[in-house]
């Protein structure tokens, strides 16, 4: 009898210590704040989503949700903008929503050229300006 409580509480010892981390996506652009950005006639697109949902929410990833809103855009866009992260859960079934408008930086940029790009993303506190470094 002592040895079975012995085991039970090194077993609920092992459980409560036991953890998992898990990357959920990396972000070249990220703000919670009301930016406003310009864009060229077609560089923008229409609102797009995708999805990553499992059984059971095993191996979804947001990253792979953000991929899959991008792709159902069109080979042309690269980012999305006044995106929308969701996460939806049901029973046994659950996982990411992204939802979030279509962009082309590689139009912008050459539209604007490398010199005005950086410029345009200075002025729209997209990047640090080199004098803060």
């Amino acid at each position: 009898m002592k040895r079975l409580l012995t085991l039970g509480l090194c077993s609920a010892g092992l459980l409560f210590f036991t953890g998992c981390t898990n990357r959920i996506m990396d972000f070249t652009v990220i703000s919670s704040k009301v930016v406003t950005l310009r864009y060229e006639e077609g560089a923008k697109g229409k609102r797009t989503s995708g999805k990553s949902m499992q059984f059971f929410a095993i191996g979804v990833n947001l990253k792979a949700a953000v991929d899959k809103a991008i792709e159902n855009a069109g080979p042309d866009y690269d980012a999305l903008i006044d995106g929308v992260l969701l996460v939806k859960q049901y029973p046994f079934y659950g996982g990411y929503v992204v939802e979030g408008t279509p962009i082309k930086t590689t139009k912008l940029r050459a539209d604007l050229g490398e010199a005005g790009f950086e410029n345009y993303a200075k002025a729209h506190k997209l990047v640090e300006k080199s004098d803060k470094q």
